[in-house]
């Protein structure tokens, strides 16, 4: 055989060992089924627990949810209603949410600065910016002066049966609502699919049918189009184009005659709404521009507010505490305020908030802002904490971070559906060597997280550092927790590397704190070291080696290094489907994990679906961040400052 041939060979077995490598992830699957899903108690529901409680004399388990939340607006409002609708007696559970002062004290600066701008602008005193934050604010404006439009005209033509079905929703959703069809329509610039207009409905009632979403439809269209002509003749921009094609996509008019109608019925709403504002007194546009601002640009305070305002008209449902975190808290569990700044973190916040959780709870859950939690989740944690009493400390549970899968770039739709894939089959058997903590879905008992004292908030990864010392300091191992929470995952690959290089700075981190530390047990100290080197710098560079493999065949393949006829046809055959093996596998992840996706157009499942075929190219990509943060190490420029990862609005 010639030396290409030889290489070809090589090639074929290297091949061949990170195919078994990979066939690790069907005997994981086997694994966790065996000892996980299959052995979830049937019949579990909130009687079941109570008369397994009442059978051994104790109480129903109580449990404080902690939802950290700095800057998560776009999703935190979902997530509440979500987190009060478990499955689990309303009186033996509570949601905590935590926000940080700091955000309001940034929001109400960044109010001001706005609305002075847009006062300048509409007195004509200043000129446009184009800025994306000051075009919503000015949207939610035009909206809110349409919408009163909409209650004057009923006033004097007396009751309309299309109005009376918009102004009998919250002020709050027929407002939102018609922003973001507004939004969408000047987005598009007149381009605009029905499904993504109909979809502003669907975000802020999801529990409407189609039948209501079809009524609405049209009503909403009625006022976003002459609120879109309003805001075009504002910014003195070219609209007749812009109106033209508003009317023949968007409203449906084919014919001329019925455009001109459509048209001249837009521009006697848009007149009406354009001579309020330059009409309007100093004092009433501030008023107007301030409540715009708001309802444009809320905080998180903002939604938690009206959310807890909201729940506290209806029954059977949990309490909610919104605690705040001052601006200069220390970050200790039993810590002070300093009167000088410190730095937000998530275990600064967590930290804070738990002295306001309820005395009786005896097990604490902990969520991110965007958390989905299987609705029995508290059902299994009571059953496990009723069966084997204080030998339940700590639990993970898998985390899916494919619920934005269709607002992503195809390398993060790739990397969500093996992260969650990773989660469900193989945390079970890791957790057999490593005490793996995630950051969410996670459970607690109180005593453990006083005994060891909460988060440490100087690192960058404080829910892997948090596994480490329950297991150091408090002897508790983390349990498999059989019942997943769906999440989002970065949108673009720059969020996605942020988000990446700071778990694997983090990770890092606490190698190096727990490799310092002389306090601890040398014998756990040791096999946890060596643990977490195998798992993450020895798998990071393998990982990134690998990943260069296709880039290295294709040389040696175009300058004819390497040559296939030392080997049999058969041969060759069966190695040429490992390429359609791994592609159907990840179709597979994806029809797996489909039912927790949010839903959207069929053009953009259509594209979505065949963005999975950048597999190949994507796959190198994936390591890339951890490998960096070693890099970055050895030069001494590594993260150091805790980054939130940005959301996808829902």
């Amino acid at each position: 055989m010639t030396t290409a041939q030889w290489i070809y060979v090589a090639l074929l077995v290297l091949y061949s060992v990170l195919f078994i490598f990979f066939s690790r992830m069907f005997y994981w699957k086997h694994y966790a089924q065996k000892h996980y899903y299959a052995r979830r108690p049937t019949g579990l529901s909130p009687d079941f627990v109570a008369q397994l409680a009442h059978d051994q004399g104790q109480e129903i388990p109580r449990f404080s949810i902690f939802v950290p939340a700095r800057n998560e607006a776009d999703v935190i409002e979902k997530t509440l209603s979500h987190l009060t609708r478990l499955n689990y007696s309303p009186a033996h559970y509570e949601v905590l949410v935590v926000t940080d002062e700091k955000e309001a004290q940034a929001a109400e600066k960044e109010r001001q600065e706005i609305a002075q701008a847009l006062t300048a602008f509409l007195t004509g005193e200043g000129s446009w910016t184009g800025d994306e934050k000051h075009e919503s604010v000015l949207l939610a404006l035009l909206s809110r002066l349409a919408l009163e439009e909409a209650q004057l005209a009923e006033r004097k033509a007396g009751p309309h049966l299309s109005v009376r079905e918009i102004l009998s929703l919250s002020v709050h959703h027929r407002q939102e609502i018609l922003r973001d069809m507004t939004e969408t329509l000047l987005t598009g610039k007149g381009r605009v699919n029905r499904d993504e207009l109909c979809n502003a409905i669907v975000r802020c009632l999801p529990s409407a049918t189609q039948a209501d979403v079809q009524r609405l439809y049209p009503i909403f269209l009625s006022f976003a189009i002459p609120t879109v002509m309003a805001a075009t003749q504002l910014r003195k921009a070219q609209s007749d184009k812009l109106v033209a094609r508003l009317m023949t996509e968007a409203a449906q008019a084919k014919q001329p005659l019925t455009q001109k109608v459509l048209t001249a019925l837009s521009e006697t709403v848009e007149s009406r709404i354009v001579r309020r504002i330059h009409n309007a007194a100093p004092d009433k546009l501030a008023e107007w521009l301030n409540a715009a601002c708001s309802e444009a640009l809320p905080t998180t305070q903002d939604i938690v507010e009206r959310k807890r305002r909201e729940f506290a008209g209806m029954r059977n449902l949990p309490a909610v505490k919104h605690i705040i975190v001052p601006w200069d808290f220390d970050g200790y569990v039993d810590g002070v305020c300093t009167g000088h700044f410190v730095p937000s973190t998530k275990g600064r916040a967590l930290n804070y908030a738990f002295r306001f959780a309820e005395d009786r709870s005896a097990v604490w859950a902990f969520y991110d802002a965007e958390s989905r939690p299987d609705k029995d989740t508290l059902l299994y944690v009571a059953w496990r904490r009723l069966t084997v009493g204080d030998k339940f400390q700590i639990a993970q549970g898998p985390v899916y971070q494919i619920r934005n899968f269709w607002k992503t770039g195809p390398l993060c739709k790739i990397a969500g559906l093996y992260q969650a894939v990773s989660h469900e089959f193989q945390m079970p058997y890791l957790l057999r060597s490593i005490p793996f903590i995630g950051g969410t879905n996670i459970f607690a008992t109180r005593d453990l997280m006083l005994k060891i004292g909460g988060f440490d908030d100087t690192v960058l990864t404080e829910d892997m550092e948090l596994g480490a010392r329950a297991w150091l300091k408090g002897d508790a191992w983390p349990e498999f927790l059989p019942y997943p929470s769906s999440e989002q995952t970065p949108p673009t690959f720059k969020a996605f590397f942020r988000q990446r290089l700071r778990w694997g700075s983090g990770y890092l981190q606490v190698y190096d704190k727990i490799k310092a530390d002389t306090s601890l047990p040398i014998e756990r100290k040791t096999r946890l070291l060596r643990t977490y080197w195998w798992k993450g710098h020895f798998s990071w560079t393998f990982f990134q080696l690998v990943a260069l493999l296709p880039f290295v065949v294709a040389f040696l393949y175009f300058n004819k290094l390497i040559d296939p006829m030392g080997t049999t046809f058969f041969i060759r055959r069966i190695f040429a489907l490992l390429g359609p093996f791994y592609l159907a596998f990840t179709y597979y992840c994806f029809f797996h994990y489909y039912r927790h996706m949010e839903s959207t157009s069929n053009a953009k499942q259509v594209y979505g679906f065949a963005q999975i075929l950048a597999l190949p190219i994507t796959a190198f990509f994936l390591p890339v961040p951890y490998s960096s943060a070693l890099v970055l190490k050895w030069m001494g420029r590594q993260p150091k400052a805790w980054v939130k990862t940005p959301r996808t609005k829902e």
